[in-house]
């Protein structure tokens, strides 16, 4: 169940329990639905006119440009994982337990994947029974209900499921007190009827062990985490390719083109009338063609020469002028996402590692560092919702809380030790970080673990 469909249904919109901001629905209306539509290959521009007096569409031929751009741009985010680290090794290794019973390192990057696509996307701690669970959620299946220039800390989950022929929806709305000292979790289960309407029922009917609200006092963040691309003006996110639709049409354009190129341009041959054979098929219909492989002598007069050559029509296939069409599209595409021209390539050879891209071209580096700084924000907040979850359930004690996680990304952070420590010290000078902050991206160590070295 995306947004789109949610509100266009208009049986279901009457039944929402919940108000939307009309900025926000103009938003999933029709921006992300479309990026979604861009990033599945199901535009419009996907479908082109047949010729001849029947007429219909045929589907273009594509590149599938949007997919491997927010692929690629996942990947150089989170090709290399990344390390966790706590001061309290227990904390630790419950962090790591719940990101391996949950399949974290699997699904994480398909999840940055459709982040980029859409703009935005939402990742969901829960506890389930004994375990805590993590939920990825697609951007087009989030409403965001409360949110401000910091960021978004109200919203609504939507999940589709069937049962006995029947479909339900279960709509999850994390909302923040009035006092802001505490979120109350609403669950909401609407089924469809046989008139297509959806009318709210019981909870028990599909998950018995489900309340119905469940009230967090104290909680000072939704246990929601949203993340967004580090691009576009909006908190409310923005895709990767929002600002490259145009050229993405014409990448789709030029390699339908070049594929046609090759059906349009098969080798015809030319042959005299009086080459042709003739035989009457089940129809009773006369039919004529040329036997290629007919090697029997034929008598004719020596003026008829010229009549009888057999000419070959064939058309030169344009392929050099369509791959070149095509690299100089994708290199403004990289342009257009922030990246520096030849990522994406028919040529380029592969950068397997992020200090080869550093080497390589800064654009890409700058750009990859903007959008990993908002991922190890979103990563972090997971990650204190993990331990805030553990505390709640006995299995990790209340100073868990008071044990800031610290994430790093191989090679994301410099060229090298000594552009490292530059790039930290002018950090420092600009009052972005304070000393033991500095330290510790130098290092790889902790704040703490800074604090204890200074003390020594």
């Amino acid at each position: 169940m995306n947004i789109k469909n949610l509100f266009t249904g208009a049986a279901l919109r009457k039944a929402l329990p919940f108000s939307v901001d009309e900025n926000v629905k103009e938003h999933f209306l029709e921006q992300v639905s479309e990026w979604r539509a861009i990033y599945e290959g199901e535009t419009d521009w996907r479908y082109a006119r047949k010729g001849g007096l029947e007429g219909g569409y045929r589907r273009v031929h594509g590149v599938s440009a949007a997919r491997s751009l927010c692929n690629e741009l996942a990947a150089l985010c989170f090709s290399q994982q990344m390390d966790i680290a706590f001061d309290d090794k227990n904390t630790l290794r419950f962090a790591e337990k719940v990101f391996q019973e949950n399949g974290f390192w699997s699904c994480f990057p398909l999840f940055l994947e459709k982040m980029f696509a859409l703009g935005c996307g939402v990742m969901k701690v829960y506890g389930d029974g004994e375990k805590i669970c993590l939920d990825y959620v697609d951007g087009d299946a989030f409403l965001p209900t409360q949110y401000d220039e910091k960021g978004v800390y109200g919203g609504v989950a939507f999940s589709l499921s069937s049962s006995g022929g029947t479909s339900y929806l279960l709509m999850e709305n994390h909302r923040r007190l009035e006092n802001g000292e505490g979120y109350v979790i609403t669950n909401t289960l609407m089924k469809k009827t046989g008139s297509g309407e959806y009318r709210e029922t019981e909870l028990s009917e599909l998950y018995p062990n489900l309340e119905k609200e469940t009230v967090v006092n104290g909680l000072q963040k939704p246990l929601f985490v949203y993340f967004r691309p580090a691009c576009g003006g909006s908190v409310l996110g923005s895709s990767a390719f929002a600002a490259s639709v145009d050229t993405l049409e014409a990448l789709d354009v030029v390699f339908d083109s070049l594929q046609r190129e090759f059906v349009l341009g098969k080798k015809r041959i030319i042959v005299p009338t009086s080459a042709l054979r003739g035989e009457y098929g089940k129809d009773g219909k006369l039919h004529k063609f040329f036997d290629e492989q007919d090697e029997v002598y034929q008598a004719f007069s020596p003026d008829d020469r010229e009549e009888l050559k057999i000419y070959d029509n064939s058309g030169t296939l344009r392929v050099t002028e369509h791959i070149d069409a095509l690299q100089q599209l994708l290199d403004l595409l990289c342009m257009q996402a922030g990246l520096s021209a030849g990522s994406l390539s028919y040529h380029s050879s592969y950068v397997k590692t992020a200090t080869e891209v550093v080497a390589r071209n800064d654009k890409t580096f700058r750009t990859k560092t903007a959008h990993q700084q908002l991922i190890r924000e979103g990563l972090l907040s997971v990650l204190e919702n993990i331990v805030l979850l553990g505390v709640l359930k006995g299995e990790l004690a209340p100073s868990a809380l008071e044990d800031k996680p610290v994430i790093t990304f191989p090679d994301s952070v410099s060229r090298d030790n000594a552009s490292k420590i530059d790039n930290a010290i002018k950090l420092l000078e600009a009052g972005v970080i304070d000393r033991e902050k500095a330290l510790a991206e130098i290092y790889g160590l902790t704040e703490t673990e800074v604090k204890s070295e200074e003390r020594k």
